[in-house]
């Protein structure tokens, strides 16, 4: 076999290879392991694709949210050490006891203690941020425009759509990664 009938076996073959990579109904190559023999990729190859993609965009959502809560617990402790969670909204706090309360029964469930604002969703922590008297005393300063607050509040609904397991479409990721340069483009981690 010649250089050349190799070299155009090998070109052909690696096109073949990303052409099936795209189809839906392709494992993902990295596997879906549910235990140490069963790769549910291969059974559930679309849900696993999908899983995959959608798990970008959750990373991106756990980490702007640690973000967000450091940078809120920060500012308020800052302010006052000790009495930092007072600032917080009141619908925000009894949410939130609500919660630590459903937590304390599930005790069985080997839940690491967690912290007060670790309890908070996306839309609380702005609301948190938003509160008139945060914003003017604590928050203006660093962010500095309440449109970065409205922008974030536009992909509350893509991350409700990953916590529900649902896939989110590449605008949707995209207008994520969007939101999140905003904010460190802004308020700089």
């Amino acid at each position: 076999m010649s250089f050349a009938t190799l070299a155009h076996f090998m070109m052909v073959g690696r096109s073949m290879h990303r052409e099936v990579n795209t189809l839906r109904t392709t494992a993902p190559q990295s596997g879906l392991m549910i235990s140490e023999s069963f790769d549910v990729s291969e059974v559930l190859s679309e849900e696993s694709r999908d899983a995959a993609r959608t798990a970008i965009t959750y990373q991106l959502f756990f980490v702007f949210e640690t973000y967000l809560r450091d940078l809120i617990l920060t500012v308020l402790s800052e302010a006052n050490k000790e009495t930092w969670w007072d600032s917080v909204p009141a619908n925000v706090r009894d949410d939130v006891s609500k919660l630590e309360e459903n937590e304390d029964k599930k005790r069985w469930m080997n839940i690491d203690s967690r912290g007060k604002l670790s309890l908070t969703t996306l839309p609380q922590l702005l609301s948190i941020i938003d509160d008139p008297a945060n914003w003017k005393a604590h928050f203006e300063p660093i962010v500095r425009d309440k449109q970065l607050i409205q922008q974030t509040r536009l992909v509350v609904h893509t991350r409700n759509t990953i916590c529900h397991m649902s896939p989110v479409t590449v605008e949707e990721h995209e207008r994520v990664q969007q939101v999140i340069r905003d904010w460190f483009r802004v308020v700089a981690p």
